[in-house]
């Protein structure tokens, strides 16, 4: 804070004074004018009322006036106020030659230590103080002046000590504001920093995103053609290599969101059972290849549903998975999981034991930290960026559960963590919409691809194709809308919006089919979001602007499939 800023502070203090020391001088005067009008029979009489009565005016409209007058002049108007007390103290004592007159000047003494913490303001009045007394001492005869000379020293002390307090007060309160508003911009700092940082990460996600979804896409294209038993294994190789990339891309930005507060969990239905077989199955391929068994094991074969975040669950099961077949040479993985009703909630249980390398004691406390792993050898012979753990066991805290280890170095590892979850609303066996595959062929079916970007222009027409769909293609936002306007109604059943283009984004092209810019019959077209940008908070940009879906690049094929079957219903 500024030396300005402490002085406004301060001004501002003197400012919440003013009025109530401007009615305690009214009030104070009042009473000594109507106590001299009844008690006082002298010669002077009318000349203390006059002086009483004119401080009392003064002080009485500066109690009127207080709220209207600037921070910066208030001090100034209480210091006045003191002064002339002061002056009308010691005439009081000058023409009465009354000792007992002398209360009014310790009373503003006391009153100014208690005022000010201004040093140069309390001097002032002290001093006016005391020269009046001394003005009177020397012009008037006046018996106990000694006695007083003592009590208006003693005064000057109590108003001493008063303003060292007031100085320590204002002093205090300077530096209590002085700490509040640090903390304030600290606390905007973060703030801003914390954009900035998610800025960066949306930014980073759409840069590096991109061109992952024409590799991925690509390589899927060309592994739907017909190879050879050699270019199968190079394409497979390569897709392994590219997954392997997303997969520590992902890590990065999955930190960085939970570092962030940005990552937001899901609660969607799901069936628990073929759930864990399909995970299972997806590593199996990677097992298979190192000549390991790979076993699932449950005491729960039943269909059961359950509501949670299946996919924040796979990333977890595939974390610890994965690195039980990375670590393991010889031997197997055996997973085994349970579902156990406990009141309203169903707890998910699952431990994971291999065969491999196992951790040493000492490396197991720091097993989930941010870029940590066992031993840095661990990380040149088997790869990986240290973050796998530690966004594993972040995950199960933010889903409520935890994670916990047993290691035998040498001998393997045993990862177990519960994740509670809870039971869905049961459903009436063969409900349609239960069954995507009764769905109609995809090639009914008219989509609208905006894409600015000519690789992924190139894959999504590729995809989409070979599915059987009939694509149209934008450029841009301004072009998506030209083409809706001179296109029927009926034409299009699907919007896929690239959410970062030139000219007119995806967001704002939204809006304007929303509100009816390419006619009243496209206003309820679906519209799903084509995005690199992989922030949670960028999901809920889509669905403000009016979209109805999100799906992030690289495009997962089995998601395209869904998402193109829901919308065929409708």
């Amino acid at each position: 804070m500024s030396l300005s800023t402490k002085n406004k502070r301060v001004k501002s203090d003197s400012q919440a004074l003013l009025k109530p020391i401007a009615f305690a001088f009214f009030f104070l005067y009042l009473l000594l004018s109507l106590s001299h009008f009844f008690l006082l029979s002298e010669d002077f009489k009318w000349t203390l009322i006059a002086l009483s009565s004119l401080t009392m005016i003064v002080s009485f409209v500066l109690m009127r006036k207080a709220d209207h007058i600037s921070a910066d002049r208030q001090s100034f108007w209480i210091l006045i106020l003191l002064a002339f007390g002061t002056i009308n103290s010691v005439l009081h004592l000058w023409l009465s030659q009354l000792p007992e007159q002398t209360t009014n000047i310790f009373l503003v003494i006391i009153a100014s230590g208690i005022v000010f913490s201004n040093r140069a303001h309390w001097a002032f009045l002290i001093v006016l103080n005391w020269l009046g007394w001394i003005v009177v001492n020397l012009a008037v005869d006046m018996p106990m002046m000694m006695h007083f000379f003592f009590a208006l020293f003693m005064g000057t002390m109590l108003s001493w000590f008063a303003h060292l307090a007031r100085r320590t007060l204002v002093s205090k309160q300077a530096e209590l504001l002085r700490e509040r508003d640090i903390a304030v911009a600290h606390e905007q700092e973060a703030i801003a920093a914390n954009e900035a940082k998610s800025a960066f990460l949306a930014n980073m996600s759409h840069e590096i995103r991109t061109p992952m979804n024409g590799i991925i896409g690509m390589i899927e294209i060309i592994s739907r053609t017909n190879l050879n038993d050699d270019q199968k294994q190079f394409i497979a190789t390569a897709k392994r290599s590219a997954d392997s990339l997303l997969f520590v891309i992902n890590d990065i930005l999955d930190f960085s969101k939970i570092e962030a507060g940005e990552l937001r969990l899901e609660n969607v239905e799901f069936e628990i059972t073929q759930f864990m077989i399909d995970l299972v199955q997806e590593q199996k391929v990677l097992a298979d290849s190192k000549g390991l068994k790979l076993d699932l094991v449950t005491n729960n074969t039943k269909q059961l549903n359950v509501v949670g975040d299946p996919y924040r669950m796979k990333q977890v099961f595939n974390n610890l998975l994965s690195n039980a077949v990375k670590f393991t040479d010889r031997g197997g993985v055996t997973i085994k999981y349970d579902v156990v009703s406990i009141d309203d909630t169903l707890r998910f249980s699952t431990e994971i034991h291999d065969t491999g390398i196992g951790i040493c004691d000492s490396a197991i406390p720091s097993l989930f930290d941010s870029f940590s792993q066992a031993d840095t050898s661990t990380t040149r012979k088997f790869g990986g960026t240290g973050l796998g753990l530690a966004i594993t066991k972040q995950l199960c805290e933010l889903m409520g559960g935890d994670i916990a280890i047993e290691s035998t170095l040498g001998k393997g590892s045993i990862f177990k963590f519960t994740i509670p979850l809870k039971p869905a609303e049961q459903t009436e066996p063969g409900d349609p919409d239960e069954h995507p595959e009764a769905l109609q062929p995809l090639m009914n079916l008219s989509v609208l691809l905006v894409e600015d970007n000519d690789i992924n222009q190139e894959v999504m027409l590729a995809i989409l194709e070979n599915m059987g769909v009939n694509v149209g293609v934008a450029n841009d936002g301004l072009e998506a809308i030209d083409i809706l306007e001179a296109s029927d109604s009926a034409h299009y059943d699907l919007i896929f919006m690239d959410c970062q283009m030139p000219n007119l984004d995806g967001y704002e092209t939204t809006r304007r089919i929303r509100a009816g810019h390419t006619g009243e019959a496209l206003r309820q077209i679906p519209i799903v979001a084509l995005t690199a940008n992989a922030m949670d908070s960028e999901k809920q940009k889509c669905f403000d602007a009016g979209m109805n879906d999100y799906l992030t690049k690289p495009i997962d094929i089995e998601s395209l499939k869904n998402t193109l079957a829901l919308y065929q219903r409708n």
